[in-house]
């Protein structure tokens, strides 16, 4: 009987054998692989409200996670061996410029004026973001209508424009955990909504799109994103950072 063959160890393949150009493609497409968001608010494990006063904001609630620190898509290679550890961080470090940038994804989950955000893509601890996608989910009644001033109370956006300017102030933890030493800056901020079940679609995207454009122009967020985008079901729409007439209007104007 013929005796089964032994690859010699020197000769058999694994990824830190590869060639380096393939190993970074291989990195890339795990630091831009995202995950899943929770099904729904009641299945998005444990919160907190941090920061916000829930009586002083009428009602409205930021939950956020109770684990401070986001879990990176990088840490799994970061800790497999010190070859790898090097790669990986210099990769981060090539990609972290103005030139290339990283994608990173934030799922909203909005419930009346409550809002549960989950970080579902987020490459690594970079200052240059360049596409920063926000899903905005809607888990009530309500198909939109809290995001009108006639038929809702509007106030959704004062909490929203409080988690966005926690990003660029704080972190992608969201939490003030000591100095933020990073400038975070986004090439394109890319927000999804579907209103489309609302009676006042057309209402609802309108001020949705005001607003959004407001709260990037205010002084603390219009020098941190480039460029706005509105996804709805009526199509895409574009709007370059800042608006000077919308950002003399002020934060005041956010909600009602």
């Amino acid at each position: 009987m013929a005796s089964d063959q032994v690859t010699p160890a020197s000769t058999r393949h694994n990824l830190l054998t590869l060639p380096q150009e393939l190993r970074d493609d291989i990195y890339l497409a795990v630091l831009q692989s995202p995950c899943e968001p929770p099904p729904s608010p009641d299945e998005a494990g444990q919160r907190a409200v941090w920061g916000i006063d829930p009586l002083w904001y009428g009602g409205t609630s930021v939950f956020y996670s109770v684990n401070l620190y986001p879990r990176y898509a990088c840490q799994s290679m970061l800790v497999c061996n010190h070859q790898m550890n090097f790669e990986v961080r210099e990769l981060l470090a090539r990609y972290d410029t103005s030139q290339h940038g990283l994608d990173c994804k934030l799922d909203l989950m909005i419930r009346g004026a409550h809002v549960w955000p989950t970080w579902t893509l987020l490459p690594g601890p970079i200052n240059h973001i360049r596409n920063l996608e926000v899903e905005m989910r809607i888990f009530d009644d309500y198909n939109g209508s809290q995001f009108l001033v006639d038929g809702g109370s509007g106030s959704i956006f004062r909490p929203l424009f409080h988690l966005l300017s926690d990003l660029f102030h704080h972190g992608p933890q969201f939490v003030y955990r000591g100095p933020f030493e990073r400038q975070l800056h986004v090439d394109t901020m890319q927000f999804t909504i579907d209103v489309s079940k609302s009676s006042t679609e057309d209402d609802s995207i309108q001020l949705v799109w005001l607003k959004l454009r407001m709260m990037a122009s205010v002084e603390g967020l219009s020098s941190r994103v480039s460029e706005l985008k509105l996804n709805t079901s009526k199509g895409v729409r574009t709007f370059l950072v800042p608006d000077k007439e919308l950002a003399q209007k002020g934060i005041k104007t956010l909600d009602y």
